[in-house]
């Protein structure tokens, strides 16, 4: 305990000499932004609308940066080019069933008949799984910058933290990280889109021949996906929430501890000193708190289009389920059953990497508040 009251006051003295530089009415802010490096946040920003560094000074001086109108349109222009997309691929599966079916009714069930369907079939499992490839290498590159963004937002976080006086909770920041790192880069992407390719592989053959059945397989690989990435936000969740109340009832402690020494043990000035200290640490505590909203309107950026993409394929293929069953045979509705499952799962574990960086985010915003009076 000792030794966090120490590095608290280090922090706080830090502050206290840069005072002087930062006495003018809001230049403590721009002050404080200047003195932290962005640089990897903004690069793990680069391809999208978010201004890093004008963002963070906008939130902190609480000045209104939010066009909602402008926001929705563009989330509304982004999910109707998606949906389009997958209305392509829709067209694109329903003309080689269509045909079969046409075959069927035509010619009966002959061996021609059969031979047709098979085609039908094969066309409609290529042209799924040259669309979920493309979407699995998406979600791989989502995976990726959200752990991009997790390295780049969190030394930031931490850093302020710090300065603030909230040693302890700076201290838990840095494995919080990389543990999230770690789930993104090993469980996500790692773990779970590979079963998601493999998954894929088994919604094709699995309806290949009617004497091949791989149902329950496919079942178990989805059931894995789902459950592991419930657990694992679930794990973070909790995480988080204890090690916020165990950094911040030290923080807490150890700040007030290095102010009542401030303000008892300097004579005539301690007074003035604390409450400089405190308008000091409120200011930098307002840009740890922009910083993280920044970072998650970066993840929302990051994300926006490649979850659109995978509901609009969810969407699409329900639609060809539903089409198809009073014409197609078995196999083709069961395909697309499954890839559908398929984009289930994609959505879940890519979903799931953007919970647990809010999470995560969420419980840094709130770290350091007790140690303002």
């Amino acid at each position: 305990m000792t030794g966090r009251i120490f590095a608290a006051a280090a922090a706080l003295l830090i502050l206290l000499l840069a005072a002087p530089a930062l006495a003018e009415e809001n230049v403590d802010i721009v002050g404080v932004v200047d003195a932290i490096d962005l640089s990897k946040l903004e690069e793990a920003a680069e391809g999208t609308d978010v201004d890093v560094r004008e963002m963070v000074l906008s939130i902190a001086s609480g000045e209104d940066i939010w066009d909602i109108d402008q926001l929705l349109e563009k989330a509304k222009d982004t999910l109707l080019s998606e949906l389009a997309n997958a209305a392509g691929m829709v067209m694109g599966l329903l003309a080689p069933a269509l045909l079969s079916a046409l075959a069927r009714q035509l010619a009966g069930d002959g061996r021609g008949t059969a031979v047709v369907s098979q085609i039908a079939y094969l066309v409609c499992a290529a042209k799924l799984t040259t669309w979920f490839v493309r979407l699995i290498a998406d979600a791989q590159a989502l995976t990726q910058r959200i752990a991009s963004l997790s390295d780049a937002v969190f030394p930031v976080m931490a850093t302020l933290l710090s300065l603030s006086g909230a040693t302890a909770s700076a201290a838990l920041v840095t494995p919080l990280s990389a543990l999230a790192g770690n789930a993104f880069s090993a469980l996500l992407a790692g773990v779970g889109l590979k079963l998601c390719a493999i998954a894929s592989a088994l919604a094709v053959a699995g309806n290949l021949s009617p004497k091949l059945k791989l149902d329950r397989l496919f079942d178990l690989v989805k059931a894995v996906v789902n459950w592991t990435t419930g657990v694992l936000m679930t794990g973070f969740l909790g995480l988080s929430a204890v090690k916020a109340l165990l950094g911040s009832g030290y923080d807490s402690a150890a700040v007030r501890t290095a102010r009542y020494a401030v303000d008892n043990l300097l004579p005539i000035i301690g007074g003035e000193v604390a409450n400089t200290m405190d308008a000091l640490v409120s200011s930098v505590l307002l840009v740890k708190n922009a910083a993280g909203v920044t970072g998650i309107m970066v993840l929302l950026s990051i994300c926006a289009r490649p979850l659109m993409a995978l509901v609009a394929a969810l969407i699409a293929l329900k639609l060809v389920s539903a089409m198809l069953e009073p014409v197609a045979e078995d196999a083709l509705i069961e395909l697309s059953d499954k890839f559908s499952g398929v984009a289930g799962m994609l959505l879940v574990v890519c979903v799931s990497g953007a919970v647990i960086l809010t999470l995560l985010l969420g419980g840094v915003l709130t770290a350091g508040q007790g140690v303002v009076r």
